[in-house]
């Protein structure tokens, strides 16, 4: 089975470009920070009630679809949409921050 090999300018190159960044003290952590401040904030005021709660119980605690939309006296498929619209919303929004 080959493997992927990276030249040796490419590594060379990644390397300073990773060097120059860490040396300046460059990291993501405030970029990821105010990220989930963003996100946080439009699950509260962009997305509806079921966005939100189907969301959260999904992602968060690890329920199954079908879990949710018996609890919710819902078909499956509307959870799933709901799921879907609300990472539509949260998505276009985190876009604008990027």
């Amino acid at each position: 089975m080959p493997r992927n090999v990276m030249p040796a300018e490419s590594f060379m190159y990644d390397r300073a470009a990773y060097l120059a960044y860490t040396s300046t003290g460059g990291t993501n952590k405030e970029d990821r920070r105010k990220m989930k401040s963003i996100l946080s904030r439009a699950m509260h005021t962009e997305l509806t009630e079921l966005q939100r709660y189907c969301l959260v119980e999904h992602y968060l605690h690890q329920r199954k679809m079908k879990d949710i939309a018996s609890e919710l006296s819902l078909h499956p498929s509307t959870v799933t949409r709901h799921i879907h619209a609300a990472k539509e919303k949260l998505r276009h929004i985190a876009s604008y921050y990027q």
